[in-house]
């Protein structure tokens, strides 16, 4: 009796330290679904792209206030391999009171479409809104682009490349493509040195969103990476990473050619944030904030 005693106390122990345990990594969640404020109407699952019977959705948050207001292209993250534009919903909400029109948008992920599907998905988002502009309110002449990890490296690839390049056949082929500035948080900006750094120069999530490993086809890995297209027709770029992922180390030498270029560009570290959680509480309204200030500044406001 004493012995299945003791195995029932240790069960008892070990579930509950499993019942902490998850506790501690559901504070780790993006923030829940926020209440929608008064102030920002919601336009859900707006078709954005068509690719034959493939169509690809955003959700548009515009400020009830009279426009035209800037728009803001939000892009997820997810190693190009996962994640929705549900984790930025909240960023979206806090931007649109602000004043932006955010077109927060899915794309087509590696595994279902390689390099350049997914920047050709965003470029088809930009032509979207100005093609839309009247219709809900945004400034066509001004729109930024924020993304998170692989959203970012390709907000980052829209940034660099401008029209012309990767545009895809997504539809509004009569719009710009072009983004006014950029926020590129916690994003791969070189794919040539990540992968030649890397154990056995091979990242699983490089050799699926390319379709080849570095070896077989490095001029592919060149191709989608922001630093090679870098030229003096780039945007004001912001560089975000949290105070515990590696802030400011994966920007170095672009920062360098930019700089080089003349091109306007700057780094903001969130204290206290690892990689991924600018969209949790308490650092998503230090994010938006640096955000908002960054934009600003760009606008001349």
């Amino acid at each position: 009796m004493k012995s299945r005693s003791f195995l029932f106390s240790l069960i008892a122990v070990l579930w509950l330290g499993l019942s902490i345990s998850t506790g501690s990594h559901a504070e780790e969640k993006p923030a829940g679904p926020p209440a929608l404020p008064d102030t920002v109407t919601e336009h859900q699952d707006l078709v954005y792209a068509t690719y034959g019977e493939r169509e690809i959705t955003l959700d548009l948050y515009t400020p009830k206030a009279e426009g035209p207001h800037p728009g803001i292209l939000l892009v997820h993250g997810g190693g190009w391999t996962g994640g929705t534009r549900q984790g930025f919903r909240a960023t979206a909400i806090l931007l649109a009171e602000r004043g932006y029109a955010v077109a927060n948008i899915d794309y087509r992920l590696a595994t279902e479409e390689k390099f350049p599907g997914a920047v050709n998905d965003l470029k088809a988002a930009v032509r979207w809104m100005r093609a839309h502009a009247a219709t809900y309110g945004i400034d066509p002449s001004w729109i930024g682009g924020i993304g998170g990890s692989a959203g970012g490296h390709l907000v980052g690839m829209v940034a660099t490349t401008g029209p012309g390049k990767f545009e895809g056949e997504g539809g509004w082929a009569d719009q710009s493509s072009a983004l006014q500035a950029a926020i590129l948080m916690g994003a791969g900006v070189d794919q040539v040195t990540r992968v030649k750094e890397a154990k056995n120069q091979s990242i699983k999530n490089c050799v699926i969103f390319f379709g080849a490993e570095y070896q077989d086809n490095p001029e592919i890995y060149a191709q989608g990476s922001p630093i090679t297209w870098v030229s003096k027709d780039t945007p004001p770029l912001l560089f975000m990473d949290g105070e515990f992922d590696n802030p400011g180390q994966r920007y170095g030498l672009m920062r360098e050619k930019l700089d080089a270029l003349g091109v306007r560009n700057e780094f903001k570290m969130i204290p206290g944030a690892k990689h991924g959680q600018w969209a949790r509480e308490p650092w998503l309204t230090p994010y938006v904030e640096a955000m908002d200030a960054f934009f600003k500044s760009v606008r001349g406001e």
